[in-house]
């Protein structure tokens, strides 16, 4: 999927929704880059991170295969989940 170089803010919203707000960690060049593209087309960051994760959604949503997940998935990466606390 390429990038339009003609893409404008517009191009991007969507309406308006409830929503949620969801504390994240990026590597600082992702961060540089929203900030950048926020500056750029003169509208806040959160809308710039709702754009880009809508487009990934619509994106992912056209090449996986329709229904349910079946079969094993593959174990985590990273840490092992946190010990459930005991009473």
């Amino acid at each position: 999927m390429a990038m339009r170089a003609d893409l404008r803010l517009s191009d991007l919203e969507r309406r308006k929704t409830p929503s949620k707000l969801m504390n994240v960690k990026v590597p600082d060049n992702v961060s540089e880059g929203i900030d950048r593209v926020a500056q750029e087309l003169g509208c806040s960051k959160t809308a710039v991170v709702i754009a880009l994760l809508n487009e990934g959604l619509d994106a992912a949503t056209a090449t996986l295969p329709a229904g349910p997940r079946t079969g094993k998935r593959s174990p985590r990466r990273g840490r092992p989940p946190l010990p459930l606390p005991t009473m």
